[in-house]
């Protein structure tokens, strides 16, 4: 059944022109949607409520036959999710229907097999072992949104202050940022969901209701038995791993930069075509880092006092 065939039918009831296999159909629709518990945001409740007081006030003004009194409580009751499903715009038909992701990229990893991931924006996600990742293979033009349905990965968000950027999770904690650096680990077996922020600030909720924001060098634990959530300052399980296959040094800049909130510059842009593959930790300190670096490529560097500025040179 297409949308268009389900918003027939969805009108035939209202009309009560549907036979009685349709309306066992549409009452079925209706169920499902009180198990789905589907949420809406306030602003789309009022639009809701609007479009029900009218079509209820219309049905009202109708002169009920005689031995149909009884019947209207349920008949406002369907209309009412009837209401909902097209306001949804998708439908609850759907709910049953498998949906069509020709738009969707869904990426798993192997138990010991790592992705690195840009996305159309220029985002990077690192995946993880035993990992699962969906996103678009092109955002909205208002949002950025994908989903870890599974596993661990750091995320390097490209910052776009106009098109917030939001991780959703199979537990139902998401995570709204504009621009930063974080990982989030929210493995289905687990009791815990956690979000690590390595640069930036980002926002940390659940249902729209918000866990905490969480700002550079603190970490946040989602417990999901007991639906709590604790907020402290970074451990061992916020550093997260550097990989880079083939990257060039400009790359491995870009990205200790944004790790460290470092700068480094290269005397010689020539260096910046350079290429090296190696995997690094954000326990070691970037001078460490550097060091295996250069050596790769016999290079050398010097950083500045407060360790903040590099320049890398022959």
């Amino acid at each position: 059944m297409t949308e268009v065939q389900a918003k027939e039918l969805l009108q035939k009831y209202l009309n009560k022109q549907a036979s009685p296999q349709e309306q066992k159909k549409v009452e079925a629709w209706y169920a499902k949607l009180n198990q789905e518990n589907i949420e809406l945001a306030a602003d789309r409740k009022v639009a809701i409520g609007e479009q029900m007081l009218v079509h209820l006030q219309a049905a009202m003004r109708q002169n009920p036959k005689h031995g149909k009194v009884f019947k209207l409580q349920p008949f406002i009751r369907i209309a009412a999710a009837v209401l909902i499903i097209i306001t949804l715009g998708i439908g609850i038909w759907k709910l049953n229907t498998p949906m069509k992701l020709e738009n969707q990229v869904t990426v798993v990893t192997g138990s010991t097999e790592r992705k690195n991931i840009t996305l159309s924006d220029g985002s990077v996600v690192l995946l993880s072992p035993s990992s699962k990742l969906c996103y678009p293979k092109a955002f909205a033009s208002n949002n950025r949104q994908i989903a870890l349905t599974e596993g661990e990965a750091f995320f390097e968000i490209a910052h776009q202050e106009k098109r917030p950027f939001m991780v959703h999770t199979a537990s139902g904690v998401d995570i709204r940022v504009l621009g930063t650096s974080f990982k989030v680990k929210s493995y289905q077996a687990s009791k815990h969901v956690e979000v690590a922020v390595i640069t930036g600030k980002v926002a940390v909720s659940k249902k729209n209701v918000n866990l905490g924001m969480l700002i550079k060098d603190e970490f946040l634990i989602y417990d999901k038995t007991v639906g709590r959530a604790d907020i402290g300052k970074t451990k061992a399980m916020a550093f997260i791993e550097l990989a880079f296959d083939g990257a060039s040094l400009d790359q491995i800049i870009n990205k200790l930069q944004y790790v460290y909130s470092i700068k480094i510059s290269l005397s010689d842009s020539a260096l910046s075509k350079l290429k090296s593959t190696a995997v690094f930790n954000s326990r070691q300190s970037p001078e460490e880092i550097l060091d295996i670096i250069c050596s790769l490529h016999h290079l050398k560097f010097n950083a500045s006092k407060n360790h903040k500025t590099f320049n890398i040179y022959r």
